[in-house]
């Protein structure tokens, strides 16, 4: 009994200790975005880089929006949130982030990305965007597609 017992409560320590490494390891590889957008967008308009992502497995990242509030771009196009197992965090950048299209978000799946951000002004409002493009084979959602994740309301703010 005490041996169940033990094994029970090592086994939950050990998959905490597995997720929160996983939230560790996303928060680090969209840093690595985030640093060089707030770079580029310091430069202004024609400012390019390429870089490349591993977003961890069952982990969804959101540039440019709030989690639930995708089509409310481009209001909240200075944010950006990680989605992870129901639970959301979500930042403020001094960067603002578009799609490759500028008409709304860019969302990244888990996997391997390989991305390029270039600044761009919106036309209308003269607004400095860092557009983050790649192939949607990697994982890459714009603004016209459906973001299909429920969001649970009292996990949000975990990051």
């Amino acid at each position: 009994m005490l041996f169940a017992a033990l094994l029970v409560l090592s086994s939950i320590f050990l998959s905490g200790f597995l997720e929160d490494e996983k939230e560790r390891e996303a928060a680090a590889e969209v840093s690595k975005l985030t640093v060089a957008a707030e770079q580029l967008s310091l430069r202004g308009a024609g400012s390019e880089v390429t870089l490349e992502l591993r977003i961890p497995e069952d982990v969804k990242v959101g540039f440019g929006a709030l989690p639930g509030r995708e089509g409310e771009w481009p209001a909240d196009a200075h944010n950006y949130y990680l989605s992870m197992g129901g639970r959301v965090g979500f930042h403020a950048s001094s960067a603002s982030f578009s799609g490759p299209a500028m008409k709304g978000p860019a969302i990244l799946g888990s996997g391997r990305h390989r991305l390029v951000l270039e600044t761009a002004i919106e036309p209308e409002t003269g607004r400095l965007f860092v557009l983050v493009s790649g192939s949607e084979s990697e994982g890459l959602q714009g603004a016209d597609e459906e973001v299909d994740e429920e969001v649970d309301e009292e996990a949000v703010g975990w990051v």
